[in-house]
């Protein structure tokens, strides 16, 4: 097995621009595919400075910049679908799998170019490589990756019929934590058939929210042990923050980050995420709450950070500003954030008398989005308690008559399926249902062909039937 460096501590650059990865340094999530390197990636390596500036070299991200500026590559490991929820065939399109239909806060549709002079890593058919990909924001989930097939034309728009899944791997290890080059790892034979210029597609999809990642890593099969062209800089080691070096801008102003996004909401806390300050002496950046002024929390360069301590069922508005800590000053805020904290998960709040409904009267309202000629679809529950007492610890039950056949374990609940009859457990952190109160989780599933799905039947919450 050969276990190649990604990203190396040293790295030799030859007379034909071959850079050489010769020892594995770590590397981390959100995230992209760093062995082999994903375009957007690789296409930050190529272009960072000391400064902080990002202006590639390489043709192919040198245009890429050119279409949809350098926002995209501070952020490279922010290439995602915030409702992507495991879709592929029918939901992604032709032509758009590398930034998974451009669904996402950032612009990578320029990373979708079928073209022959993106940075491409040097494989062997047939061997087994140790496949990285970036931890920046650590999420558990499951990676899939595809290859082209043989035959492939490099020169035309990826397409969903070019591709075959060759590996799967649920919640590999990871190797350091969040916010820095750290990364999950796991073995990958590829196909002893492949030769020539391909594509490898990485899939991130989450467990724990409907949150996807996309990469495409340009790679030849010429007998090659990992080796990277196309590169006109080294692969780096440090912390990939787009910050000026302290001793080369002590006194400049900070720039101002952009905008900001939450997901991962619970009842105490929230994932913040926001567009990496692109000028002046940035070495870090703080989230402060509108209404009281506080720091609510503080990051080293690194542009997201995991809010916690919250309160539940809180509205929360919030800004983040740069700093440059070296003079002492701060940037103009961002655009006021907002969001809401899920209800509280502990004490089940007092039962009144019955008056009305019984506990765990309901009233649902069901969705499904199908995924064009494809059988798949996704299905999206939300269950409203319209008893007058809270429902603690819930539970929803419900029956496809239709055959579909629903992916363990969804989001926003614990999802299984018995034969006809699909279960849906409350999760940690919203167990209880108060009166009026609503509840929504979701999942994947297949039906039985494209044009048979059938709605559900049969809701309950708590054992009562829902109207």
């Amino acid at each position: 097995m050969r276990r190649l460096a990604a990203l190396a501590a040293v790295v030799a650059l030859g007379a034909a621009g071959l850079v050489v990865a010769t020892s594995p340094p770590p590397a981390e999530a959100h995230g992209a595919q760093m062995f082999p390197g994903s375009r957007q990636y690789f296409c930050w390596v190529d272009g960072t400075s000391a400064g902080g500036d990002i202006s590639p070299t390489n043709p192919a991200c040198a245009d890429a910049v050119a279409a949809s500026g350098k926002t995209p590559l501070y952020n490279w490991f922010g290439n995602l679908d915030s409702n992507g929820a495991g879709r592929t065939v029918g939901y992604v399109p032709d032509g758009r799998i590398c930034d998974g239909g451009g669904r996402g806060p950032y612009d990578f549709e320029p990373y979708n170019a079928p073209r022959t002079d993106w940075p491409t890593t040097h494989l062997t058919a047939g061997d087994t490589y140790e496949f990285r990909h970036n931890n920046w924001a650590a999420h558990p989930g499951r990676f899939d990756v595809y290859l082209t097939t043989e035959g492939f034309d490099p020169t035309a728009p990826l397409a969903w019929d070019d591709l075959e899944l060759v590996d799967s791997v649920t919640d590999p290890p990871a190797s350091g934590g969040p916010g820095d080059l750290n990364h999950y790892s796991w073995d990958v034979t590829l196909p002893a058939d492949r030769t020539g210029r391909h594509v490898v597609f990485t899939h991130w999809v989450r467990s724990d929210s409907a949150e996807n990642f996309y990469s495409c890593s340009d790679v030849v099969f010429d007998g090659g042990d990992g080796e990277v062209t196309g590169l006109g800089g080294d692969l780096p080691t440090p912390t990939p923050t787009p910050t000026d070096d302290p001793d080369g801008c002590p006194d400049a102003a900070p720039g101002a980050p952009g905008s900001a996004t939450a997901s991962g909401i619970t009842a105490t806390g929230a994932h913040v995420m926001w567009g990496a300050a692109e000028s002046g002496c940035v070495t870090g950046y703080d989230v402060l709450d509108v209404a009281t002024g506080e720091v609510l929390a503080t990051t080293h360069g690194t542009p997201m950070v995991d809010l916690t301590g919250l309160d539940p069922g809180t509205g929360y508005s919030v800004v983040v500003r740069s700093r440059n800590d070296h003079a002492g000053t701060t940037s103009a805020p961002t655009a006021v954030l907002t969001f809401t904290t899920e209800a509280d998960d502990g004490e089940p709040e007092p039962t009144p008398t019955p008056t009305g409904e019984p506990a765990g009267a309901c009233e649902v309202d069901y969705t499904a989005s199908h995924w064009g000629d494809h059988p798949g679809f996704t299905g999206s529950v939300t269950v409203r308690n319209t008893s007058d007492a809270a429902v603690t610890g819930w539970v929803v039950t419900f029956d496809y008559p239709g055959g579909q056949q629903v992916d363990v374990p969804g989001w926003n609940a614990t999802v299984s399926q018995s034969g006809t009859r699909v279960t849906a457990t409350h999760p940690a952190w919203a167990s209880t249902i108060a009166p009026g109160a609503a509840v929504t989780f979701g999942f994947n599933g297949t039906a039985t062909s494209a044009t048979d799905h059938p709605d559900p039947a049969g809701f309950t919450l708590a054992g009562v039937t829902c109207g």
